[in-house]
């Protein structure tokens, strides 16, 4: 397990005295631990998004208080921890929500925007995640004045699964009921038996239907002397309380609810169906419970299951789960007993089944029904397999998407079940053989101590969001990292680079965080030593993504789309700018984290051009028609502009005619340098073909189309601000500023518009015959054959595009906003770092002490621009 350590902030006063809080060393005996586990289920003291976003709250004694980790959590032992991102930032307004109160639940909705968070006192708040990890608002709060036994979030999304065969990908029907009026809806479960539907009617407007639990008394649930949880302090006897509950949505749609009372005889769990109606314009919304199955948990009827475990006196139920299973929805229990200091556990698990009963018809009535049989179908709980564990008992437990248990003991050691052989992904199959809990499990993680020497137990897991690794907090409140793969020297390249192959492409679809896999991309270039197989792999998945975004809806999904597919996409056919950040965003992590600075530098300038180039066109103020006859012209134009820009977008449009002006001398930089310099004939550096360049950027055609326009629209800008007559409403004071700035702008540049231009459709007119566009920007070498053809060119336009001023000029070490693309001062106290590809950028929303003065925030772009980084991914506070 590597342990999740990131950067301390630092202090503003150093003289400040740094102390040990009392609750460092303060921990509960293992006793007292399992106790509070059988009284009542154990907090979601972790919480893991299909973002990679992890959310936690410090076990007991600790003071209460909520976290969310980004970064780098599964390439710590990978790359240099110098390069790592690893941000921890307070929840402060959960914090201040729940007031020192335990934190019961923390639950992630389907898209991993938005958080539930729920407290003993039965106060539950939605709190949605902003641009940045510490940056959360309270979209809805409700005290249902009794505590949560569970919570469960009714989806919103139609997913992408492999098909049976894993040779298409099916995007399956939506699953369990949905919202009709909003996007959020929830599912509460108190431990009083109130069952109560929370949704969206619009915007910030919810509404709620509850019902009851059959067979559930609430007896005592206003009194004074009722405590946390419901602890009636003086007579708990005469009243129920449902001390573990779970819920899940089943493969066909319906709802399953499993509760157990700890506090009533006999123990049993309850299996209930729950079917919602909400409302319509002619009825009221409506909950039906409809009790299945029902499991005694007496010795009697636990000997055939648990053996002699179930012969011990002290025996109680500690975890109680729901999952899904192939054909059937699974009961997993978790037993717990102590004797004479000396603890032991048990995992059963029951399938859900339906059985037939038939009945004679003579039982009923002879005359009328003699000689028939009447049918009756029922559902059961059957008894599946079970592990039995001594000397330890279970503290934490959850399960995978296919079903397999992750198991934490109350020695800090995580077990997980092994993969079948029918389900898909990179969890460890059952080809190897360790010492686990039992033969189906594998140990993941090994026992953790405290500094004296006692059992550190594990206080919550979670699984990432493609389940190659497992999060683990223990009681200690340290935060790690499992890795659940069976990534090792001896295992089957070739099989697991596949398998990785189709979970990037899924990834894509449904829209989730892939730096998972990515890590473990990296992890098996490193152990086969092949450079070029990542590369191939990265290219496969995103010419198959190409072809998913321009594939007909009724078409089916292949896995590997058939080379004609993948030529018509890659020739003509353009996709948007989310979609273009996704494939650039994988393809910056991969080589962000494989330490390939040409490419991963070529990645982050070419991602930037489509979008300067959006920024512009987006504040034009002429029609879109003249628009885009100026930019089909390719010609600079000297005299009056064609073309009106907002006045509130002047300023921003300044700092994008920079940016723009530093990467085409950049590129033009480069270019000269690598086929101008002279190199000995033996010199191992004389093919410039043999090594990634950033000369390519040139030959991409989607980057050397969007600097062509680019430089039309600086040229259109710039005359624009130096012949119209306008005025700045909001910053009238700064228009002397700015019509200095646009008069010298192009002045001083050494190499004129039109030569450059002239320079790129010479390049563009030659039909180098360059097809695979993500083939030449992902590799970044240049096609050997056209290396000739490439040097008649530049000898042609070597005085008017190679003037020495080029080569003076160094590259510059300023760190640019990947957003505003403004150079960022040094010494700046608020920096976000982007999650995937390590860029800057200054923060513009919720910091108004940044952004009341800035003319450039006004800018119609910047107002319409995303939550996210051009990559798509999280900002995170750089400290």
């Amino acid at each position: 397990m590597v342990e999740l350590a990131p950067k301390k902030r630092r202090r503003l006063d150093s003289t400040t005295t740094t102390t040990t809080p009392s609750y460092a060393s303060a921990r509960y005996p293992p006793s007292c631990l399992l106790s509070n586990l059988i009284h009542r289920q154990a907090p979601h003291q972790l919480s893991s998004s299909i973002q990679s976003v992890v959310v936690t709250t410090p076990p007991k004694p600790a003071t209460p208080a909520i976290h969310a980790f980004t970064g780098d959590h599964y390439a710590l032992d990978l790359v240099s921890k110098s390069t790592t991102l690893l941000n921890k930032s307070p929840i402060r307004l959960a914090e201040q929500f729940h007031d020192q109160c335990l934190i019961t639940h923390l639950v992630w909705n389907q898209r991993g925007t938005t958080l539930a968070s729920a407290d003993e006192n039965g106060k539950i708040a939605l709190w949605e995640l902003g641009t940045s990890s510490d940056q959360w608002t309270l979209a809805y709060s409700v005290n249902l004045q009794q505590p949560p036994a569970g919570i469960l979030w009714l989806n919103t999304d139609r997913v992408y699964q492999l098909s049976h065969d894993q040779q298409k990908f099916v995007r399956m029907p939506m699953v369990g009921p949905r919202n009709p009026y909003g996007y959020f809806a929830f599912v509460v479960v108190t431990v009083h038996g109130q069952v109560s539907v929370h949704y969206q009617r619009g915007g910030k407007i919810f509404s709620s239907f509850s019902t009851t639990l059959p067979n559930t008394g609430r007896m005592g649930a206003g009194r004074a002397d009722v405590g946390c949880f419901g602890m009636n302090l003086a007579s708990s006897d005469n009243w129920y309380r449902i001390s573990h509950a779970s819920m899940i949505i089943g493969q066909d749609g319906n709802i399953y609810l499993a509760t157990h009372r700890a506090n009533t005889s006999p123990k049993s769990v309850q299996i209930y169906r729950l079917s919602i109606r909400f409302p319509g314009r002619m009825n009221e919304g409506g909950i039906f419970c409809q009790p299945l199955a029902t499991l005694r948990l007496t010795q009697p009827s636990l000997a055939s299951s648990l053996g002699d475990f179930a012969k011990s006196s002290s025996i109680a139920v500690s975890h109680l789960q729901l999952s899904n299973q192939k054909d059937n929805v699974q009961l997993t229990l978790a037993f717990g007993a102590e004797n004479d200091g000396s603890y032991s556990s048990f995992i059963g698990k029951w399938a859900l089944q339906q059985k037939e009963i038939q009945i004679s018809g003579d039982a009923i009535a002879r005359d009328s029904f003699s000689g028939t049989t009447m049918t009756s179908n029922y559902l059961v709980l059957d008894f599946v397999d079970g592990v039995s564990v001594s000397d330890r008992f279970i503290s934490s437990m959850t399960h995978t998407r296919h079903g397999a248990l992750v198991v934490g003991l109350s020695d800090g050691s995580v077990h997980i079940e092994y993969r079948d052989d029918g389900d898909f992904g990179l969890l460890r199959g059952r080809g190897s053989c360790e010492s686990s809990i039992g033969p189906t499990f594998w140990q993941a993680a090994g026992p953790r101590t405290y500094l004296n020497g006692d059992p550190d137990p594990v206080a919550g897991l979670a699984l990432s969001p493609n389940e190659t690794h497992i999060f683990c907090i223990l009681s200690s409140n340290k935060l790690g990292v499992i890795r659940a793969t069976d990534i090792r020297n001896d295992h089957d390249e070739t099989e697991t680079l596949s398998t990785i192959s189709r979970l990037l492409k899924l990834s894509l679809l449904n829209e989730t965080d892939d730096l998972d896999l990515i890590s473990e991309l990296i992890r098996v270039n490193a152990i086969s030593g092949h450079d070029d197989a990542t590369e191939s792999l990265v290219l496969d998945v995103i010419k198959s993504y190409h072809v998913y975004c321009h594939q007909d809806q009724s078409e089916p999904l292949l896995v590997s789309p058939t080379t004609e597919s993948s030529s018509k996409s890659s020739g003509s056919l353009e996709w948007s700018l989310p979609q273009r950040g996704r494939a650039y965003g994988l393809s910056l992590g991969v080589f962000r984290l494989s330490s390939t600075k040409v490419q991963y530098t070529n990645l982050c300038k070419a991602i930037q051009l489509p979008i300067v180039l959006e920024c512009f066109i987006g504040s034009c103020k002429s029609d879109y028609a003249d628009i885009t006859k100026v930019l089909d012209s390719n010609t600079i134009v000297d005299g009056k502009a064609t073309l009106e820009f907002d006045t509130d977008s002047l300023w921003s449009l300044m700092s994008l005619t920079n940016w723009t002006l530093d990467f085409m001398r950049w590129t033009l930089r480069k270019w000269n340098m690598l086929f101008n310099c002279r190199r000995p004939k033996d010199s191992k550096l004389g093919d410039i073909s043999a090594r990634p360049c950033h000369a390519v950027l040139l030959l991409h055609e989607e980057s050397r189309d969007a600097l062509s326009k680019l430089l039309v629209m600086v040229n259109e800008f710039v005359h624009y601000t130096n012949s119209a007559s306008f005025e700045l409403p909001n910053v009238p004071e700064s228009l002397p500023l700015l019509l200095r700035y646009a008069k010298n702008v192009l002045s001083s540049e050494p190499v004129a518009l039109k030569d450059v231009l002239a320079f790129l459709t010479a390049i563009k007119s030659e039909d180098l015959g360059v097809q695979d566009r993500w083939a030449l920007l992902l590799g970044s070498k240049l096609p050997s054959d056209k290396v000739d053809r490439l040097r008649v060119i530049t000898r042609e336009f070597a005085e008017k595009c190679g003037q020495p001023a080029i080569y003076l000029e160094r590259d510059s070490s300023d760190i640019i906003d990947v957003i505003q693309k403004r150079r960022i001062p040094p010494f700046t106290k608020h920096l976000w770092t982007c999650v995937r590809c390590h860029q800057y950028s200054i923060p513009t929303h919720g910091h108004p002490h940044l952004t009341a003065n800035d003319p450039c925030l006004r800018a119609l772009w910047n107002r319409s621009i995303g939550r996210r980084c051009v990559c798509g991914g999280l900002f995170a506070e750089c400290l």
